[in-house]
């Protein structure tokens, strides 16, 4: 069992004494603001858990907004510098927890900042089960969901739009001329998977287009996944272009390319969606659907500052448009025949 943090321990880790921090995590007048959200975010960083009587306390500012996500990916370290960024200018500063992609975790979490830790709480791509709803509805703290998996909450929420920005993304393609074009989709789960999808097939149904089920594979949201399912649907029916529900999936899919003895954009066009750094910097550049990330965190700063101001977030709804950048991974297909593409894959193989 982990021992219970101490107010020696804080102390050690702030260079404060014992009786600051404990004037501080219970609520005593005296000390400044600077050295209260010092306390708090050492205390909250340890893991210490307050005494019944501190949980209860009212009225308190602890200065600090919490951000649950899983910062070991670029897409949500683009929002987390979006936040960031944002407080900056406020006298609000940011306690970033991980969530590592867990949902136990993500309502841990959720209960542990929200004892008095933090003041408001921005979550980005939560899984949001019901008892993480209902605990963030009991303890009316100020919270903004970014990217929710699910978008059927009664909570603040910003959303992007994923379905027309993946019917444009796709219309591009057809536009190029590709009629035979793959779709590497996100995890199902994810509401936001399931309208890009609909995006991607309302596109092909418009142009009297079917897209066979081999032609389609779902994925995890990374690059591993990317690369074998675009490996193995390029090996067994030879797609001009793989439209994909991600970036990182499209990282994948366009090494899958090389590693098959052929190149993007001349044998596969390959789209991703998001606009993350690095589809700017991959060669040949990405061309991908852009979601406005550093703005959307931005955006969340501002709704839960709103809300502590005690004016209520900017609205319950906040949808960002979408736009499809073009760069160097599409081109129209070659001659509109797979022979290069057979061939490819045999000398591959």
């Amino acid at each position: 069992m982990t021992e219970r943090v101490t107010l020696a321990q804080i102390a050690e880790a702030t260079g404060f004494s014992v009786m600051t921090v404990s004037n501080v995590l219970n609520d005593r007048p005296g000390a400044s603001d600077s050295t209260r959200k010092k306390v708090a975010k050492a205390a909250a960083q340890l893991g210490y858990i307050p005494s019944s009587a501190a949980r209860n306390l009212k009225g308190g500012r602890t200065g600090l907004v919490g951000i649950i996500a899983d910062v070991t990916n670029p897409y949500g370290l683009e929002i987390v510098r979006g936040v960031m960024d944002e407080l900056e200018s406020s006298d609000l500063e940011l306690l970033i927890s991980s969530n590592h992609n867990d949902r136990g975790r993500e309502y841990e979490r959720v209960d542990f900042l929200t004892r008095g830790f933090v003041d408001a709480l921005v979550l980005m791509v939560p899984a949001l089960e019901q008892p993480t709803i209902d605990l963030l509805v009991e303890r009316r703290r100020p919270v903004v969901i970014v990217d929710p998996r699910r978008f059927d909450i009664d909570l603040p929420r910003i959303v992007v739009d994923n379905y027309g920005g993946m019917r444009q993304a796709t219309q591009h393609l057809l536009d190029l001329g590709h009629t035979e074009i793959g779709y590497l989709s996100g995890v199902w789960e994810f509401e936001s998977s399931r309208e890009r999808f609909s995006g991607f097939e309302d596109a092909m149904r418009l142009a009297g287009l079917t897209v066979p089920p081999e032609l389609k594979a779902i994925c995890e949201f990374n690059y591993a996944s990317g690369f074998q399912n675009a490996q193995k649907m390029i090996s067994a029916s030879h797609p001009t272009a793989i439209v994909c529900g991600a970036d990182t999936l499209a990282m994948g899919a366009i090494d899958a390319v090389r590693s098959l003895g052929m190149s993007v954009p001349q044998d596969v066009s390959v789209v991703g969606f998001d606009d993350l750094p690095q589809a700017s910097h991959s060669y040949p550049g990405l061309t991908t659907v852009r979601q406005p990330l550093h703005d959307m965190g931005q955006l969340a700063a501002r709704s839960v500052a709103s809300q502590l101001n005690g004016t209520g977030p900017l609205m319950e709804r906040m949808l960002f448009n979408t736009t499809l950048i073009v760069r160097g991974s599409t081109a129209a297909p070659r001659g509109g025949d797979s022979t290069a593409l057979d061939a490819a894959v045999s000398f591959s193989e």
